[in-house]
């Protein structure tokens, strides 16, 4: 197996990297970036099908014409499949390139009439919205394969008991499951406004021409269908203007999940600290070091948090660049382009990354049990105790407890001994304490005592775990309902016969 390995690192590691991994984490560094029109031609594609199947329909092309445009649009398939098409630079575009390869293919006569009642600028704003409608439906689809392995977890975890934190210190006992459910409580917000994005961009530009509409008898709502699109955007200079608004719609969707993933990352990198060692990493989802021969390094975790920087950078530049411009087309829109593909590029992969990363993941609940016994975590919970069986106020009985945190500060757990001391000190009996103070000395006692809804306590995670499954198959509903139309109309425009 090590003679397999072809990193500087990674000798003591029981298994390779996986590469999944090991390319998340290099990025750019030794990768090559395609163009931004050689992601758009698939989408171009079909953006002129629908185009020329319309204007067909409408009768201002002849059926040869069609059996033309479509014939060359095949051949365009095939020579992109075969490797053997490269987009011209002098041409300057995707359209324009597609254009002229048709009229190569299929003579002039039919390739000059694809353009016939629009404009470059309509058919960059629909090539790009369902581009963006693509890599949403596809993020959400990452994104909920995600939550449900989280919740898959939870399941096996309701009990397992762990310290929670506030300020990195710690703070109260939860569980292992309770946190996971928290990370897909998150996540469902992050799927429903990819959902909210995904019906503001599933709209139908094509028609919309330069801005101004046409002198051509289109039927826009024709192309809507052939599209896959939920309506027409029917107001022609706002589908121009609007451009970069749909493009900065998805970078504000994923900006607001990598700001999640990165709390999920850092999550991470701290639990399975060797101090700590709460969790385990696989091998196959860590780095090592060039110099370094011990380091298992959370590499993708960090990556992670620097992605989520890099994409609030993009989305504010997408904010800015229509900012005070002339209503109509303007030439700033072009970058609108790059930065959403540079996020979507950056980031798409992230919500995977994790997924395989908790899937193999090793929690070891004895650490984290181990963890609970120190640092005064049940001092909310004595607290509480006293008022409910003593009938102190609640401020009398968080001074009584952080006096007793005083008296057992070297042992890092509050005594029987203790608690009494303060007690007495604040002029009470120390024989009025609870029978059951010991019991608070148990974990698993403190998190079943919280029964009320969303707590911690086994019976509510698992409430909660049903619940949230629930909920992710309901914000997907409308998003399936929205893939199989896109398909359909995929399908529909491919299979039309063209002679």
């Amino acid at each position: 197996m090590n003679d397999e390995r072809k990193t500087l690192w990674g000798g003591h590691l029981i298994q390779n990297p996986a590469q999944q991994n090991v390319q998340f984490c290099a990025g750019r560094d030794v990768r090559e970036v395609p163009m931004a029109d050689e992601i758009l031609l698939p989408f171009d594609i079909w953006t002129n099908r629908a185009h020329c199947i319309m204007l067909e329909q409408c009768g201002l092309i002849q059926g040869t014409h069609l059996t033309g445009i479509l014939n060359g649009l095949r051949e365009l398939e095939d020579s992109i499949e075969k490797g053997t098409f490269r987009l011209k630079p002098e041409l300057e575009d995707v359209h324009t390139n597609v254009e002229v390869f048709v009229s190569e293919a299929q003579g002039a006569d039919a390739g000059g009439r694809m353009h016939i009642g629009r404009s470059r600028n309509d058919q960059s704003a629909c090539d790009m919205r369902l581009y963006l409608r693509n890599r949403a439906i596809g993020l959400f689809e990452e994104v909920k394969s995600f939550a449900e392995t989280l919740l898959g977890l939870a399941e096996e975890h309701t009990g397992t008991v762990m310290p929670g934190f506030t300020h990195y210190q710690p703070a109260m006992i939860t569980s292992w499951g309770h946190w996971l459910c928290a990370y897909v409580q998150g996540l469902c917000r992050d799927l429903e406004r990819l959902g909210f994005t995904l019906r503001l961009v599933n709209r139908n530009p094509l028609g919309a021409a330069a801005g101004f509409g046409s002198s051509w008898p289109l039927n826009r709502e024709l192309t809507t269908e052939l599209l896959g699109f939920d309506r027409v955007e029917s107001n022609s200079l706002d589908c121009i203007v609007s451009r970069w608004e749909n493009e900065a719609q998805l970078a504000h969707a994923f900006s607001m999940l990598m700001n999640r993933l990165s709390v999920i990352s850092q999550d991470l990198i701290i639990l399975s600290l060797p101090y700590l060692k709460m969790v385990r990493i696989d091998d196959g989802f860590v780095t090592g070091s060039s110099i370094m021969p011990q380091k298992k390094n959370p590499d993708f975790a960090e990556v992670i948090r620097s992605k989520a920087a890099f994409v609030q950078g993009q989305l504010q530049s997408l904010l800015g660049i229509q900012k005070g411009a002339l209503s109509g087309y303007n030439r700033d829109t072009q970058w609108t382009k790059y930065l959403i593909m540079d996020v979507v590029r950056e980031c798409e992969d992230a919500p995977g990354i994790l997924r395989e990363v908790y899937r193999t993941l090793e929690v070891d609940m004895d650490a984290m049990r181990r963890h609970c016994q120190s640092g005064f975590m049940n001092a909310v919970d004595l607290a509480d105790l006293l008022c409910r069986e003593n009938g102190l106020a609640f401020r009398e009985a968080h001074n009584i407890i952080a006096r007793a945190v005083k008296l057992s500060s070297e042992s890092g757990s509050i005594s029987a001994d203790s608690l009494k001391k303060a007690f007495q000190e604040s002029g009470r009996d120390p024989q009025e304490l609870p029978e059951n103070i010991e019991a608070y000395q148990n974990p698993s006692t403190l998190i079943e005592a919280r029964k009320h809804t969303g707590s911690p306590s086994p019976e509510q995670v698992h409430n909660q775990i049903g619940a949230l499954r629930e909920e992710l198959e309901s914000i997907s509903k409308p998003m399936i309902e929205i893939s199989s139309r896109a398909e359909n109309a995929w399908q529909r425009c491919r299979n039309v016969n063209p002679g």
